[in-house]
């Protein structure tokens, strides 16, 4: 069996590439967001392209969020393990 250390060297582990959720909070969220927008869209065709770019922002700000999410918890699962080897 091979260790996380080597699942992540050899690329077996890619967590920015995990698939996306299939909860049921999430998919309910993500059809009420699709609502939205096709209502704004109805109600301001010439908002369109306006729209989609302000979803596109707010998709890659979201990307860096998760990045740091992943960063801290990254270093905190470490600080832990170091924590618990001091013990």
């Amino acid at each position: 069996m091979k260790s996380i250390l080597e699942k992540l060297y050899y690329g077996e582990i890619s967590p920015c590439s995990q698939p996306t959720p299939t909860t049921e909070r999430y998919l309910k969220a993500k059809d009420e967001v699709e609502q939205l927008g096709e209502e704004i869209i109805a109600k301001c065709p010439d908002c369109k392209e306006l729209l989609e770019n302000y979803v596109d922002a707010i998709h890659i700000t979201a990307a860096y969020e998760r990045l740091q999410d992943f960063e801290r918890g990254f270093s905190l699962g470490a600080l832990t393990m170091i924590d618990i080897m001091t013990i």
